[in-house]
């Protein structure tokens, strides 16, 4: 009889353990999922605001920028250098595959081609907007040959300079084979991505 009555004794306490187990319970799988879910979606509604901001400010802005975009197109200057798009690789390759095309054009004889390194002085000023590129290509053809690589580097866009030349006769002066050796740089608008 008295195991009956200490176990009536601790009905209460049973009953509030598991009011407790219960209370925690809904609060650990009801509650909280329901505080966090909450919070997300008010961090994503200001993350909207954020960007709803962002694309009426540019939607203000358009006709300004659209304006000064038919500027530029209209005088040519969005063709004369490479875009922010491209890295320096890929402007290096691109002069690269320029003057591979106009040698083997003219049945030329592609010897070397390789992007050089910027100079020390422009590699410290990355902080400008037009970034310097240079490719040293080496080369072997006609006079006609070199002329027509003069020619496109003077007529290309985005702008190509030739910076040095070399020239060597390479056999009879008859024939008129030479070995070249040219230096061309161009610009892109990366450096103040750097």
């Amino acid at each position: 009889m008295s195991d009956l009555s200490v176990s009536k004794s601790f009905h209460p306490l049973l009953a509030w353990l598991l009011l407790g187990l219960i209370l925690s319970a809904v609060l650990m799988y009801g509650v909280v999922p329901t505080l966090l879910k909450s919070q997300q979606y008010s961090d994503d509604i200001e993350q909207g605001y954020l960007r709803l901001v962002k694309l009426r400010q540019a939607a203000l802005d358009a006709p300004k920028f659209a304006n000064e975009y038919e500027r530029v197109a209209q005088q040519g200057l969005d063709k004369l250098f490479y875009p922010e798009g491209m890295t320096s690789a890929q402007v290096g390759k691109e002069l690269q595959n320029q003057l591979t095309a106009v040698v083997a054009k003219h049945q030329g004889l592609m010897l070397s081609s390789e992007v050089l390194e910027p100079e020390k002085n422009q590699a410290e000023a990355t902080a400008t907007l037009y970034q310097q590129v240079s490719v040293q290509a080496s080369f072997q053809g006609s006079m006609v040959l070199l002329r027509d690589v003069l020619h496109a580097c003077a007529q290309a866009r985005p702008l190509m300079f030739v910076d040095a030349l070399e020239v060597r006769p390479v056999s009879e002066p008859e024939t008129q084979q030479i070995k070249a050796t040219v230096k061309v740089s161009t610009y892109w608008r990366g450096g103040a991505a750097l």
